[in-house]
């Protein structure tokens, strides 16, 4: 649940319970679940009868994939999952939504087209502009397809997180692959001098930033000049100016909000950015992802050879190539030499880091 609740993974988890009458009253095998729980779900619940249990499963599910995804956990005490559910009952969810009085949704709705179109405003006039894509991308059902749409509309290039791999095409000539710590040293150089960074779906963890103090210094001295800074695209506000301090934060589902981004985003070809292109096909040559010793002297087969063979294997059917790895050395050989061109086909822990995560 630890590791589901770090990576944004929607996850309903069953467990049993003494019966009702016993809780609170240390009773064999009885154990404090919700209170154990707690830290680590994104909700959890007792159900205390078996009228009220249809509502409560409707809703964890409601829960566990609505907004950010993450787990969920229904306590079922044994006299609830002993009893007999002998009529209809309503399943519609009783939990309170944020923001749906029309008051709110109008004033929400302004601000927010506010901010898309200052964001637009900022990328239509930077010269070296990178999207930084992640985790949110590829759960919003449209988010993939419409980062294409921006990237090659505006032309920009685009870097990916761990988990954001797949969002997009990586055999696309702006694919610059992963960043941060274990990333590709072009992608690093990239966000480094560029001076507008679009975040989509990132949350700014220190595997992708690294030192947060020296992260896009280029990106920094334009918003002081009101030429640049660093957009987030982002569904949990509480990861808003976190990590790093946004110039325009726009809250919501990535997917929605490049929706109302893109009509505002004017045209611009690589021929447009031919200057920003260059720097990064010198960087590409200086420090390819293959730069590794490939010779064979010892008669052992590379980690990484062994993955870039994988990927070449399966070029022809990636749409339907799944890959699990655990965590560690193989896991970043992994993201770095297999080609990544769909969306939710690489399944790791990231956040958490938790190992053996890779076998079934």
């Amino acid at each position: 649940m630890a590791d589901a609740l770090a990576d944004g993974v929607p996850l309903v988890v069953f467990s049993g319970q003494v019966r009702t009458t016993a809780i609170g009253s240390d009773a064999f095998q009885e154990a404090d679940v919700l209170g154990i729980s707690r830290g680590c779900t994104k909700w959890n619940t007792m159900v205390r009868s078996v009228a009220e249990l249809p509502r409560r499963v409707n809703e964890a599910f409601e829960v566990a994939t609505s907004g950010r995804p993450g787990p969920v956990l229904v306590d079922l005490p044994s006299d609830v999952t002993a009893s007999v559910l002998r009529r209809a009952i309503p399943t519609q969810s009783l939990l309170p939504r944020a923001g749906n009085t029309s008051a709110a949704m109008q004033g929400n709705d302004k601000h927010l087209e506010g901010a898309v179109q200052r964001a637009a405003r900022l990328i239509n006039n930077a010269r070296s502009p990178l999207v930084y894509a992640g985790h949110g991308v590829v759960c919003s059902e449209d988010g993939p397809a419409l980062l294409k749409e921006l990237a090659d509309k505006s032309s920009i290039p685009v870097t990916t997180s761990l988990h954001g791999l797949g969002a997009f095409d990586e055999l696309d000539d702006k694919a610059l692959h992963m960043l941060g710590m274990h990333g590709a040293g072009y992608a690093n150089m990239a966000v480094q001098n560029a001076d507008v960074i679009i975040a989509l779906g990132g949350r700014f963890d220190e595997r992708a930033t690294c030192n947060v103090a020296k992260f896009a210094p280029k990106a920094h001295e334009a918003e002081k000049r009101g030429e640049g800074g660093i957009i987030h695209f982002e569904i949990m506000r509480k990861n808003i100016n976190k990590v790093v301090q946004a110039t325009e934060a726009i809250e919501g589902d990535v997917g929605a909000n490049l929706a109302l981004l893109l009509p505002y985003i004017k045209t611009k070809t690589i021929e447009d950015r031919q200057q920003w292109y260059v720097q990064i096909r010198a960087w590409k040559t200086k420090w390819p992802l293959s730069d590794y010793d490939k010779s064979n002297d010892s008669g052992l087969i590379k980690p990484q050879a062994l993955v870039e063979e994988l990927s070449n294997l399966t070029a022809h059917r990636k749409a339907s190539t799944y890959v699990t790895t655990g965590v560690g050395q193989h896991q970043m050989w992994a993201a770095q030499h297999f080609r990544w061109r769909h969306p939710r086909s690489m399944i790791s822990s990231g956040g958490l880091g938790t190992m053996g995560f890779g076998l079934p």
